[in-house]
């Protein structure tokens, strides 16, 4: 049976400054790094090897990535998910995947949360069905399609003989998208969408079911709240 995890990336400066990072391509911070080999251990201590990684393309994800493997003195290796099925060497396939890239924030991306246009935090936050992206943003609908069709995608390749039904599988991404990961896992509506936390580095177990409607998910560690 497949091991299906999800793995939010470590903090940023732009965390810590509270700024929307959307795609905006930052990197991990010292205490970032941390996190993730502390996610790292994690893993360690449950005895989860991961034999597959689908990482989001940006910095950020990639290299919580490495220093979580680290830990148990494991290197990415970027594959093809073909070439990923294939590889025999030993180190960890990773497979970069669009559908675990940040939500876009558009023209606002990069501004304190304190100078952003009136009403904005309110209405994104708090009432995510009145929600209309600003220039260059992603809708939620337009989110939360991608994370479905990802469940999905994982869905049909764990499946009982297909390429992926036995293996650790990590899924590596962000907040934004965690977040509708977990509306969709926990059968939530979209007024929910933030009503759970996720911090740096919380780890994720999904379970998959035949259908939609069997899923479901629960924390394997919280992740950091940058205070520790």
């Amino acid at each position: 049976m497949a091991q299906i995890y999800f793995l939010r990336h470590g903090q940023t400066d732009m965390n810590i400054t509270h700024m929307l990072q959307g795609r905006t391509d930052t990197h991990l911070n010292d205490r970032g790094r941390q996190q993730a080999r502390d996610a790292g251990r994690v893993f360690q201590q449950k005895g989860i090897v991961p034999d597959i990684i689908f990482s989001s393309p940006l910095t950020r994800v990639r290299q919580t990535v490495e220093e979580a493997l680290r830990v148990q003195n494991l290197e990415p290796l970027d594959l093809t998910y073909g070439e990923a099925l294939v590889y025999q060497g030993a180190k960890i396939p990773r497979v970069t995947d669009q559908h675990l890239i940040e939500m876009s924030f558009g023209e606002v991306e990069g501004i304190p949360m304190s100078q952003l246009p009136d009403d904005f935090a309110e209405i994104f936050f708090e009432d995510p069905g009145n929600y209309e992206p600003v220039p260059g943003a992603e809708s939620y609908h337009s989110l939360l399609k991608r994370c479905r069709e990802f469940i999905e995608y994982l869905r049909e390749q764990t499946r009982d003989g297909a390429p992926l039904s036995d293996k650790a599988i990590v899924c590596a991404t962000h907040g934004g998208v965690l977040h509708g990961m977990l509306v969709l896992l926990w059968h939530r509506e979209l007024a929910d969408f933030w009503k759970q936390q996720v911090l740096n580095c919380a780890i994720v177990k999904a379970e998959l079911g035949d259908t939609a409607d069997e899923d479901t998910a629960e924390f394997v560690s919280d992740g950091y709240t940058g205070d520790e």
